[in-house]
């Protein structure tokens, strides 16, 4: 990613986030974090990738999203000094889950190869 992209994606994260904590109403008892954005280098494309909390609310807070696309850019568009604002897609990102898995399953082999002492 270019040095160009990179400022691009952070301005577009700081102002999302604060679009997404004013001015929309998340589906209830769900919370949506940014997490992280990535810009193609021509500035075009706009990846911005979600955690949903909690987990069973994923589909309807994904769908509530895609449907405020267009808010979303028009609210960069007013707030972003750049030419063109660049298409948005949001894409869920489940790390942190497969983090959580990946340390439960290292805890359970743990706990069988060192057993524990009386």
């Amino acid at each position: 990613m270019s040095k160009r992209s990179e400022q691009v994606s952070e301005v577009i994260k700081h102002q999302l986030n604060e679009f997404i904590i004013k001015e929309l109403e998340p589906p209830k008892d769900s919370l949506i974090t940014i997490t992280k954005i990535e810009t193609s280098e021509d500035l075009k494309y706009t990846l911005i990738f979600v955690s949903i909390l909690p987990v069973n609310k994923t589909g309807t807070a994904f769908k509530f999203l895609n449907n405020n696309l267009g808010r979303m850019r028009h609210h960069l568009n007013k707030n972003l000094k750049i030419h063109h604002i660049p298409q948005l897609k949001i894409v869920v990102d489940d790390s942190a889950l497969k983090t959580r898995k990946v340390e439960r399953e290292i805890e359970k082999l743990d706990r069988r190869s060192c057993p524990e002492r009386p």
